[in-house]
């Protein structure tokens, strides 16, 4: 299935806006390890823009969007 990968701020240094194939059942936490993205860096994860878990199943045509979280003091 297709889905597309729509990434925002610091995440776009280790992710391109991409559309990608990946595999029926595929979650939110295995295309997270699939990119590669930095376990320190902090998801916010929206499928068509609904606030989403890591192990909610992905399907065809999403459209999902990365944010990190910030934090500071």
């Amino acid at each position: 299935m297709r889905i597309r990968v729509k990434p925002a701020g610091i995440i776009r240094r280790y992710v391109e806006e991409m559309d990608m194939e990946v595999p029926a059942g595929f979650t939110i936490r295995g295309l997270i390890a699939l990119l590669a993205i930095p376990a320190e860096l902090k998801l916010m994860v929206f499928v068509n823009g609904q606030r989403k878990d890591a192990d909610e199943i992905l399907e065809d045509g999403n459209e999902v969007r990365l944010i990190t979280l910030l934090s500071g003091g």
